[in-house]
């Protein structure tokens, strides 16, 4: 199962995911490490783990609907969560396969008049009608389910500890450059743990209304990595 992040910076917020997708045929794992999770809306960005039939007919839909508020994000997990479960009712572990699918979703909103960044999680766990806010500064991440409470609340506050807030206009990059070197050193980290996850990564930056995703990055064995990301935006559909 994929790790998703997400982190509101306050002026930008930080979407990530690594792009293994896991099938089994005959009981047996085969990876696709090729899967782009982090998608614009017309509202920001969005990515997910868990399921990736539920996941991809959210992301389908995502991708021709002019979204324009939370409630029809929620509207459209909710009717694929539906569809979903109706298309798979035979297979006795679909509802354990759904309470472990979940999103993060980056949007503004206003308040007191005045544009503000919110990001946004779905999951099961939080809140089963509800998308729960973070605030700036805590990460949100879906784990994957093989981690142990203990190790994601370690990875948690390590993410936590080492994340850089910008401070003003002209720390926003050097902001970005940490932050997704922290993300990638995080994958790299629980990579040899969990056989779900994969050491390509793509990252999504929402910030002042634009949005922009990377290319599928490869981590190197010494942990760097090449990213770029061009903002234009909210989405080119």
């Amino acid at each position: 199962m994929t790790v998703a992040i997400g982190i509101n910076l306050g002026s930008y917020a930080i979407l990530a995911a690594d792009t293994r997708t896991t099938y089994h045929v005959f009981g047996m794992p085969f990876y696709d490490d090729n899967s782009s999770k982090v998608q614009k809306t017309t509202m920001g960005l969005i990515t997910g783990a868990g399921f990736c039939t539920l996941l991809d007919g959210v992301k389908e839909k995502l991708a021709i609907e002019q979204v324009t508020n939370t409630e029809r994000v929620l509207g459209i997990i909710k009717e694929e969560t539906e569809r979903t479960l109706s298309a798979w009712r035979a297979h006795p572990q679909i509802e354990s396969w759904i309470e472990q699918t979940g999103w993060i979703f980056s949007y503004m909103t206003l308040l007191n008049d005045q544009p503000l960044l919110r990001v946004g999680v779905f999951h099961p766990s939080l809140n089963k009608e509800m998308y729960v806010t973070y605030e700036v500064g805590n990460p949100a991440i879906i784990f994957p389910v093989e981690l142990e409470s203990g190790i994601t609340k370690a990875i948690h506050d390590s993410v936590l500890k080492r994340i850089k807030l910008p401070t003003d206009v002209a720390d926003v990059q050097s902001s970005i450059e940490q932050n997704s070197t922290v993300i990638g050193a995080i994958i790299s980290e629980l990579q040899p743990y969990c056989s779900s996850i994969s050491k390509r990564f793509q990252i999504g930056i929402h910030s002042d209304g634009q949005t922009g995703i990377s290319d599928l990055v490869d981590i190197k064995d010494d942990g760097t990595f090449n990213l770029s990301i061009k903002l234009d935006g909210p989405s080119s559909d």
